[in-house]
């Protein structure tokens, strides 16, 4: 699998950035990785270390850290002399601590680099002009070095948000310079309860089939967005409703008013990955379709709206079963079908983006993903045998735990994993004093929409 080692070519001095924000923007539930709750002591917005802890945990009790291979980078990637025949791929690379070169003939390759591994970096006129400092938000380590200057960050983006936000803590005065402005969303959501805890839930999801998406939008802003975060206050509304864009998520602009990144694989041989007329020809945003072998697949190259690591996860499920020969890919027209009606159902929807291809519905794509090789829920079947599971897995938040309840590599705990996930959201809050709150946050909320209404 080829994976982060690739970033060393980035123009950066080190390999990862300065993370400003100290915790997650998805809730500790809504991220989790399916057959490992995460402790109902951490913050429902991880912070960093957390986060580290949970997956260095992980990775410790399933024994993975064996089967990697660090300081390692990808040079080149490309098909076997018998390719054709065998499905085989070459792969060549490098010790960044010894510059040692080796070469290798794989059966399979994942690519899991992502879409943002390269900055975009804008240029305008008279730029070379600027007597002042011009970095990307992927360079900054620090904010010292803005002490009582004038700062003006471009783009808004979370990135762009989370420099604005922290370097206003230092600096004379910031600017956010935005073209198309952005919904911002806090993470705390009704009752304090997390946002996307809250909204994503397969039954809200389902209004996407019923309603037209901009109508559902206007639902949105008006009676949830607009309630936390009035936007005609500020001159960042955009044009766009809210799900036809990503939102961006801080918790500070409301009081503290160069990012952008793209996609490249420099190390992949070309034709493989192919983008063409805006397309980039991905089937279920996983498989090169013109392939003659599925021995080839990227994870994680997707925008979803909700949170990335459920996908992500079946994603990589569904690449082993491929892998191990369990599940066959569809005829190239068929995929070819799917690529082409996906883009042309984004095109409608979405604001332009050159990442047109990338965008999914987390809750939707994860069903269909999950479908590919059997583990999405029966719900018929469960609302039969397990009333109060089905009741979880409609109206309830839409958990990771659920795509182990059947199929390939099941697990027994999952059922338990949804019943008990409120009492793990809720214990940072309440240390475990949640006993009184037995109001459906939902009638709370109702409750909410009703008062406004007769007082406005």
């Amino acid at each position: 699998m080829v994976g982060h080692g690739v970033t060393e070519k980035m123009p950066t001095k080190e390999f990862h950035p300065l993370c400003l924000q100290p915790s997650l923007t998805t809730a500790k539930e809504m991220g989790a990785l399916s057959t490992y709750p995460p402790r109902k002591e951490f913050n429902n917005f991880m912070r960093h270390h957390e986060l580290l802890k949970y997956v260095s945990e992980f990775a410790a009790e399933r024994d993975l850290l064996r089967h990697f291979q660090f300081n390692t980078e990808v040079m080149q990637v490309k098909r076997s002399d018998d390719y054709e025949k065998s499905g085989k791929w070459v792969v060549t690379v490098r010790n960044t601590q010894t510059a040692k070169v080796t070469t290798d003939v794989y059966d399979g390759v994942i690519i899991g680099v992502g879409h943002i591994n390269r900055p975009k970096i804008p240029t305008y006129f008279g730029q070379n002009t600027f007597k002042g400092q011009i970095m990307h938000t992927h360079s900054l380590r620090g904010v010292q070095s803005f002490q009582n200057k004038t700062v003006i960050v471009v783009g808004m983006g979370c990135s762009g948000l989370d420099a604005a936000v922290e370097t206003s803590t230092v600096a004379k005065q910031v600017y956010l310079s935005t073209r198309s402005g952005a919904h911002v969303i806090n993470r705390v959501g009704p009752s304090g309860y997390p946002y996307d805890y809250t909204l994503l839930r397969f039954y809200l999801m389902a209004l996407l089939y019923i309603f037209p998406a901009t109508f559902v939008s206007w639902i949105f802003e008006t009676f949830y967005l607009d309630q936390l975060f009035n936007h005609k206050l500020y001159p960042v509304k955009p044009k766009h409703h809210i799900l036809q864009k990503d939102p961006v998520l801080n918790d500070h602009i409301s009081s503290k008013i160069l990012s952008g990144y793209t996609w490249k694989f420099p190390f992949l041989e070309e034709g493989i990955i192919v983008q063409e007329e805006g397309k980039i020809n991905l089937y279920k945003c996983m498989f090169p379709p013109h392939l003659p072998h599925a021995s080839l697949l990227v994870i994680g190259f997707l925008l979803p709206f909700g949170p990335g690591f459920p996908p992500g996860e079946l994603q990589c499920r569904w690449a082993a079963q491929v892998l191990a020969g369990n599940c066959k890919l569809p005829s190239q027209e068929v995929m070819f079908k799917d690529i082409k009606q996906r883009y042309e159902t984004n095109l409608k929807r979405y604001a332009p983006c050159d990442k047109m291809s990338l965008r999914v519905d987390m809750v939707p794509y994860c069903n269909d993903i999950a479908s590919q090789f059997g583990v999405k829920p029966n719900l018929l079947k469960i609302l039969l045998t397990d009333p109060m599971l089905f009741f979880k897995l409609v109206f309830g938040p839409f958990l990771s735990y659920q795509f182990r309840l059947q199929g390939p590599y099941a697990w027994d705990g999952a059922r338990d994993a949804i019943m008990t996930a409120e009492k793990r959201m809720l214990y940072p809050l309440t240390k475990g004093k949640s006993d009184g709150i037995d109001e459906n946050i939902y009638i709370n909320f109702i409750k909410r929409i009703v008062r406004f209404i007769f007082l406005w």
